[in-house]
């Protein structure tokens, strides 16, 4: 939450007394030097520093606020809570003070006098956006339904305050991109200032929501240029849908500016863009560029042996993958999966090594299963359908069997452990029905499938509920 409203100060979005009045605007710039340059100073020296702007604008409550501020960022919290209470007990209906002494609790990391606060100026000023927002904020993690309940408050009080944009932005620094990305969708985004609209491009991004992310991030490029943010939502998104000429398009304007600090991750995403396009080598190149700008990290190997499988170069992509698996302490399903597959590929191809090469990859289908024993039946049916591809159909059914012997009986059965189930419960059918020509060995695997799909046609014909009796591969 201090982050957050330190964030804000910042911004100069906390108060609406940060849009300074001129007229306390340049006395408040040498006190808030003076704080920046004399971090502690002492409670004489900076009673003397204010003392004559109090004097001048003791009778303005939103100068006093200011103020009361700027001694907060410096962390001079104690001063700033007595501007606070002295401007409360002159203007009880004033919010902005109420929301100050919240912001000195919040930087406290005290959440629950913060609220308090927040919710004091909702009701004594219920005309000021700032204390709902910042309500809201206080809750955003804690109570969701809190803070949409001050939220929907605000909106009720303040009709003409851009909630939909403001809630976004709430969920949007809490995280939920989701929530984020639902209130931002409410609001006119031809309107939206710059940094909603950043949140708005990166939530729906985040939120799966990849065109709707690209929609507007190329509104963003064309409302303000200078902010390269968009130019690499736009990448990820347009990365993601396939639209990969636009995608290096959009790399090569983050990559050619020179003010631009690169990440590897601009580094990556170009080069996907690039192996889309099928310009493996110039992907490769990339993910290369991407590994020596951060070099504790091997995700790009990964990348390389991607590539490297693709244009069925199975040695390498073997060599790159070695590398990666070597410095991954934590790597996952999908990783050893990525790993088999190149073997099972490499067997496709035949010659004296494709029965190593299937071994190999049976192998790691073993590690998994026994690593991850909360998807062995997932791992054993994908293992069944690359032996039954490789022509394997005894060694296909053997892990069929496995996955059938994990789920036939297994309680509370998720709905993807039901797909693995019914698949490896058809494959099997299929094996003693058509490879071994033995129905009457299929049938058990049919029964059990029927109950779970009785639309399966293979099942139906094999059990003799349908008057067509050709098994369908």
């Amino acid at each position: 939450m201090k982050y957050v409203v330190a964030g804000f100060l910042m911004m100069g979005l906390s108060l609406p007394a940060v849009a300074q009045n001129a007229n306390y605007s340049v006395m408040l710039k040498p006190i808030e030097q003076s704080l920046k340059d004399n971090p502690n100073m002492d409670a004489k020296t900076l009673k003397n520093l204010t003392k004559d702007y109090q004097k001048e604008f003791k009778k303005d409550p939103k100068a006093l606020v200011a103020l009361g501020e700027a001694l907060l960022i410096n962390k001079q919290y104690d001063e700033a809570s007595n501007i606070g209470n002295a401007v409360i007990a002159k203007y009880k209906d004033f919010g902005d003070a109420y929301i100050l002494l919240g912001d000195i609790a919040a930087m406290k990391d005290d959440g629950g006098n913060a609220a308090m606060w927040y919710e004091q100026s909702m009701t004594m000023d219920p005309k000021n956006p700032q204390g709902y927002m910042r309500y809201a904020n206080v809750y955003r993690k804690r109570s969701p339904e809190e803070s949409e309940r001050a939220l929907n408050l605000l909106k009720q009080n303040c009709p003409d305050f851009p909630i939909e944009a403001e809630a976004g932005n709430n969920f949007y620094l809490a995280g939920n991109y989701a929530k984020a990305f639902e209130y931002f969708s409410k609001s006119n985004k031809e309107d939206l200032a710059e940094y909603y609209l950043v949140g708005y491009a990166v939530s729906a991004y985040m939120a799966n929501k990849k065109e709707e992310s690209l929609d507007v991030s190329k509104l963003g490029i064309q409302k303000f240029a200078k902010n390269i943010t968009f130019d690499r939502v736009a990448l990820w998104s347009a990365v993601d849908l396939q639209k990969y000429d636009e995608a290096i398009n959009y790399a090569k304007i983050v990559l050619n500016t020179d003010s631009v600090e690169k990440s590897a991750r601009d580094y990556i995403y170009y080069g996907l863009a690039l192996r889309g396009n099928k310009a493996y080598d110039e992907a490769i190149a990339q993910y290369q560029k991407a590994f020596d700008l951060n070099k504790e990290d091997y995700k790009p190997y990964q990348y390389m042996a991607d590539t490297y499988a693709e244009m069925g170069q199975e040695d390498k992509a073997l060599e790159c993958n070695e590398v990666y698996m070597a410095h991954n302490q934590n790597a996952t399903p999908s990783d050893y999966a990525k790993l088999a597959n190149i073997y099972v590929q490499k067997a496709e191809k035949g010659g004296d090594g494709k029965q190593a090469n299937l071994d190999k990859a049976y192998g790691i289908y073993g590690q998994m299963a026994e690593k991850w024993p909360t998807i062995a039946a997932w791992v054993n049916n994908m293992a069944g359908m690359q032996a039954s591809k490789a022509g394997q159909d005894e060694k296909g059914a053997e892990f069929f069997q496995k996955a059938v012997d994990l789920l036939a009986n297994k309680a509370d059965r998720q709905d993807d452990e039901i797909t693995t189930l019914k698949s490896a419960l058809a494959n099997l059918g299929y094996y003693y029905w058509v490879t071994k020509n033995d129905l009457e060995a299929a049938k058990p695997y049919y029964e059990q499938l029927i109950k779970l799909d009785p639309d399966d046609k293979n099942a139906r014909a094999a059990l003799g509920l349908d008057t067509e009796a050709a098994p369908q591969q």
